[in-house]
């Protein structure tokens, strides 16, 4: 990410709050939009941010398959998803923050 992509997350865009340290997440070599706090149904809405999350859940830990997707379905009890959308490609991503 270049500095001056850098220099606008963090000085000129508004955060957001969340449990856990928030962070900004990149795609294409850009920062992304941040869309929202979500759970599994808006989650659900956008595929590759979904799958994304089970991928980094699973590098957390989390390799029980039923264990996973309980987490995911049950989004907004202790756990929840910070949506954010590429502006280059449009693709969604996301991660888990929990309290």
């Amino acid at each position: 990410m270049s500095d001056d992509v850098l220099h606008e997350v963090t000085r000129r865009t508004p955060g957001f709050h969340a449990w856990q340290e928030p962070h900004w997440l990149v795609h294409c070599h850009d920062a992304g939009a941040f869309v929202g706090e979500v759970g599994y149904t808006e989650l659900a809405e956008h595929p590759e941010a979904l799958d994304q999350l089970r991928a980094d859940l699973r590098i957390d830990g989390h390799h029980d398959e039923s264990e996973l997707e309980r987490l995911l379905t049950h989004l907004g009890e202790g756990m929840t998803a910070m949506l954010f959308r590429c502006t280059v490609c449009g693709d969604h991503l996301a991660y888990a923050d929990a309290s």
